[in-house]
């Protein structure tokens, strides 16, 4: 291990990351392999790619041409080879698209008005990404609808798992965000992005319906285990109703049919004393989110008039937003319309804005607000219409919700392609839904 070039903590050398690297990749062939579809195996490669590199960050966060960083470069050719050679252009036009699209709109031309092309460019390249990952989950289970490929994009998590193990094996934590204790990130450059991404390697699990059960049940519980050990407290958060779902709906779906009722009454107070003694385990951990929550409006206010107090309230995010949000009120009205541009904070504010909601306020005005909850509203209206997994989606799309307003998954790669994938997902079943059910009892007389 070596703790040069980044603050954040040690990442493994090379002597580690390659050997292990070269294992892992067989088993992605093997997956990629065996995905039954090309789109299929696009979303387990395109996966796999994106956390691997994340165990690379010292050299992939570095410029290598163009003035992109490794990263950059991965996910513009992983976007490309999408839409070239994966994605049908007629599923470019699915209704469910059209929020994104004005996302992409607004951000070009907030870019414009605000003299910032590159800006624009950046955000639109993003967004194609999420778009990328979308369609090919939509046409992978087209010709899937069993999701047997998702069974095999597991593996696409294993570098996240085994440099997590490797960490603990080795002894090489990370001192966590909050500075509060020690997280275990495997390497990996924040545990905002790593602890993302291990999020969407268990809304994976809870979809691979056609994986062998203890394969899966050993899957959910390494990943629900690894998001605990990455300790980023806005993800735990907002994981814990997917997670709950999950118990919920293995626990009733678990018997025969005759006893789901009583199961579910079982179910439903297990998962009631399960979230008691969570709240009790992190109410410590969770006190500063009481305090806002208690008086939110009140911790909204001019920067200068926060105490030394609040300034560390939930990380110091309450100062943050305030921060982001007195400054778009400083501008223009134009710019209160459209914003500043995407991605213009970087160079005049030390962080992120830390809240999906402030940082489009911001960067693209009212008017991207209001399309980011147009968005949002569709595909949990579509979620709303699915068949079959209709309580585990909710669940999903209400925890990508919580996570939105404390980080900005919109930002990171990993939230993209979490979103990407449940969207996909959702979009899937809403369709199916949308089908008419053959009737059984003209197929059983002729």
């Amino acid at each position: 291990m070596t703790a040069q070039a980044l603050p954040y903590g040690p990442a493994f050398g090379l002597g580690i990351l390659l050997p292990v690297s070269a294992l892992l990749f067989v088993s992605l062939v093997l997956a990629a392999r065996r995905a039954g579809s090309i789109a299929g195996a696009f979303v387990v490669v395109a996966l796999w790619l994106r956390y691997i590199a994340g165990a690379y960050h010292l050299y992939m966060f570095q410029s290598l041409a163009g003035g992109l960083s490794g990263n950059a470069l991965l996910s513009i050719g992983v976007t490309g080879f999408g839409l070239l050679f994966v994605v049908r252009p007629a599923n470019l036009a699915i209704n469910w698209l059209l929020p994104v699209y004005a996302l992409v709109v607004l951000a070009l031309l907030s870019a414009a008005l605000n003299g910032d092309a590159a800006g624009g460019v950046n955000a639109a390249v993003k967004y194609a990404y999420m778009i990328v990952i979308m369609i090919a989950v939509f046409q992978a289970l087209r010709v899937d609808p069993e999701a047997r490929f998702l069974s095999w994009a597991m593996v696409s998590f294993l570098p996240l798992l085994v440099f997590q193990a490797l960490s603990l094996a080795l002894n090489l934590p990370k001192g966590s965000e909050d500075g509060d204790g020690l997280v275990w990130i495997g390497g990996y450059n924040h545990e905002a992005a790593f602890s993302v991404a291990l999020m969407t390697g268990f809304l994976v699990g809870c979809f691979a319906r056609s994986a062998p059960r203890m394969v899966r049940v050993a899957f959910l519980a390494a990943t629900f285990c690894a998001i605990l050990l990455a300790g980023y407290r806005t993800t735990i958060l907002a994981f814990a109703p997917l997670a709950l779902a999950v118990f919920l709906s293995g626990m009733t779906m678990s018997v025969r049919r005759d006893q789901r009722t009583p199961m579910a009454v079982t179910a439903v107070v297990a998962g009631v004393l399960l979230v008691s003694v969570a709240a009790l385990f992190y109410s410590e951990k969770f006190a500063d989110l009481a305090a806002f929550l208690s008086d939110p409006a009140g911790m909204i206010k001019p920067p200068r008039d926060f105490d030394l107090l609040e300034r560390q309230v939930m990380s110091g995010r309450p100062l943050i937003w305030s921060s982001y949000i007195y400054a778009w009120a400083a501008g223009t009205p134009l710019q209160h319309l459209v914003g500043f541009g995407p991605e213009s904070w970087e160079g005049l504010f030390k962080v992120y804005p830390h809240n999906t909601l402030v940082a489009t306020l911001y960067e693209l005005g009212w008017l991207g607000v209001t399309a980011m909850i147009l968005l949002w509203t569709a595909m949990f209206v579509a979620a709303v219409s699915a068949r079959g997994d209709r309580f585990k989606l909710l669940a999903a799309h209400f925890a990508f919700f919580v996570l939105n307003m404390a980080t900005m998954p919109f930002w990171q790669v990993e939230g993209l392609a979490l979103y990407g994938l449940l969207c996909g997902y959702t979009i899937h079943a809403a369709r199916a839904a949308q089908r008419p059910r053959p009737d059984l009892r003209r197929l059983v007389h002729g």
